[in-house]
């Protein structure tokens, strides 16, 4: 079948160069070559054979390519620990964000879940840090949204605590809707929702807010925004209170002496300023706080009410917290059913509950005037004594005299001589026919 010499010329070359025991060899090497050269490709074809009958290829399986792309997929799926992210804000500050793993959400979309996320931003030196249990970060947007256990610190002055957040490192602002608390060394704060702006170093407090600082605590149902960088708030419709003591107003500004503290040094009022105290109400269109003198300061239409039926008007005030004193000046005026005292200034002592008025002093009645250089008005024996230079006008009569009690009760004047003083004036006839034609 085969020409076996021919094949073991080919191999072996000229017969008459080579002896008898390398013959022999070289026919044995020959006949094992032609062996395999021959039952290789036969092997080869069987066994392919064999895997057409029994492996049935479908079709529709799986192809290499297929297999390929899944592969290809499965490694474009970024997963990483450890990581760390390097972001350049609008300002051209580099903020870090870091994460015990990163592991993007879908292949190529650049939206990584992270596991204890950490991100450290800046702001104008101060360093902010922000952890959380979970949080997502979009590559595109450079948005960072975290949950649950959120905890954010300002320069390490003040720890702030939420349940979510989301934050925006290109436009440098950050917001939460779940309930926020805040910690500095002697105060704190509370509020249902909170926004951050780092570019203008604003953190607004929204909804049901309160404030604790010291004695000092302030609330309001609406908003309250911390400027950090300035150390100081601004709320509106805010009520501050420190002991039974309380100030209200439409816009209050107060200043603290740093965020660390969160301890109010100074409060301004803007608008419908209230302050109440010992059962009285005192009104004005701004007001001022001063913790140092413990003095709180309101101009312009001031208005006291007191539940014991007087008011009070003036154009300014000063109300002393520590020696609960109020002191009123220009145009005083206290009024009381029929009866009126004026004066230029006025000092109402709280633990006495008498005010005392100093130049000029005038009580207008039903029956006539009573003026003085000085007078005290009692207010729960609802009199009023004048003294210095005593005058009583009634009808055009004029008495002079040492001391005036004017009973606000009777509306009535009386004047009375002190130690066997006298007392003088000047008294015109036809009162007197007046009087015994009443009679």
């Amino acid at each position: 079948m085969f020409e076996t010499q021919k094949i073991d010329s080919f191999f072996s070359g000229e017969k008459n160069l080579l002896d008898e025991e390398e013959k022999i060899y070289i026919s044995r090497r020959m006949k094992v070559v032609r062996f395999f050269k021959l039952f290789l490709p036969c092997l080869t074809a069987l066994l392919l054979g064999t895997g057409i009958v029994l492996f049935d290829f479908d079709a529709t399986s799986d192809s290499p390519v297929s297999l390929a792309e899944e592969e290809k997929l499965y490694f474009e799926k970024f997963r990483m620990k450890n990581t760390v992210f390097e972001i350049t804000e609008k300002d051209n500050q580099f903020s870090v964000l870091k994460a015990h793993v990163v592991e993007e959400a879908n292949p190529g979309t650049k939206v990584y879940d992270l596991t204890h996320p950490d991100a450290k931003t800046y702001d104008k030196g101060k360093v902010i840090t922000l952890e959380a249990k979970h949080g997502v970060y979009t590559q595109e947007t450079q948005v960072l949204d975290l949950k649950p256990q959120v905890v954010a610190n300002y320069n390490k002055q003040m720890t702030i605590r939420t349940n979510s957040a989301t934050y925006n490192f290109a436009t440098e602002f950050g917001f939460g809707n779940e309930k926020v608390t805040g910690e500095g060394e002697k105060g704190s704060f509370e509020a249902d929702k909170f926004t951050f702006d780092k570019n203008m170093g604003q953190m607004t407090l929204i909804e049901n807010v309160y404030l604790k600082s010291g004695e000092i605590e302030l609330e309001t149902p609406k908003q309250a925004t911390l400027f950090l960088n300035d150390n100081k708030f601004i709320a509106t419709n805010a009520t501050v209170k420190k002991g039974a003591d309380t100030v209200k107003g439409d816009t209050l500004t107060a200043f603290f002496k740093d965020m660390k503290s969160f301890e109010i040094s100074k409060a301004l009022s803007k608008g419908n300023t209230q302050v109440y105290s010992g059962g009285k109400t005192a009104y004005a269109d701004e007001g001022e706080y001063d913790a140092k003198s413990g003095w709180v300061k309101l101009f312009n239409n001031v208005k006291i009410i007191d539940k014991s039926g007087y008011t009070a008007i003036a154009q300014n005030g000063v109300y002393d917290l520590i020696k609960k004193t109020f002191t009123l000046t220009g145009n005083v005026k206290i009024t009381k059913g029929t009866s009126t005292i004026t004066a230029p200034k006025v000092t109402y002592f709280q633990t006495k509950d008498e005010f005392y008025f100093y130049d000029d002093v005038k009580v207008t009645q039903e029956d006539g005037t009573a003026a003085a250089k000085r007078g005290v008005f009692f207010v729960k024996k609802n009199i009023a004594e004048l003294y210095d230079n005593v005058v009583i006008t009634k009808n055009g009569n004029i008495v002079r005299g040492d001391k005036a009690v004017s009973d606000f009760n009777t509306s009535k004047s009386r004047l009375i001589a002190k130690d066997g003083g006298r007392i003088s004036g000047k008294l015109f006839e036809h009162t007197f026919k007046k009087e015994s034609k009443g009679k």
